[in-house]
């Protein structure tokens, strides 16, 4: 059976971190504090951090992008406003999103990644 592909960005990488600095000259990002999860001392537990994704795509065309927070459970405990991409000269586009939510409990928290509705990828973090 053959696999069916979609004209989409794929997710070169999508990481976790406390803070993102970008230089102004040289348009690098400094990422601080990459994480894989967290120990909180009780439940539930109130987090700020940051989400730094990058997409790639041959061609150009814009695309929009929605990053949905779920639990183990499959509920949805927080989304962001969707966000269009472009792709233009460039063969890659990063998106940073600003999160602060509220954990409820320990377990395994997914990240997922919608364009255009469809299922880009899922990204877990844990929380012990």
């Amino acid at each position: 059976m053959e696999k069916m592909e979609f004209n989409l960005p794929k997710i070169v990488c999508f990481l976790y971190c406390h803070n993102i600095q970008q230089d102004v000259l040289t348009k690098n990002f400094e990422l601080k504090g990459v994480f894989q999860g967290f120990g909180p001392p009780g439940y539930p537990f109130g987090i700020e951090f940051m989400t730094f994704s990058r997409f790639s795509f041959e061609g150009a065309s814009e695309f929009l992008v929605e990053i949905s927070l779920f639990n183990s459970k499959g509920e949805k405990i927080s989304e962001n406003v969707p966000k269009k991409i472009a792709f233009n000269e460039a063969p890659y586009h990063d998106l940073i999103t600003a999160w602060r939510v509220v954990l409820p409990e320990a377990g395994e928290y997914i990240f997922k990644v919608f364009c255009n509705n469809l299922n880009l990828g899922e990204y877990k973090f844990f929380c012990r």
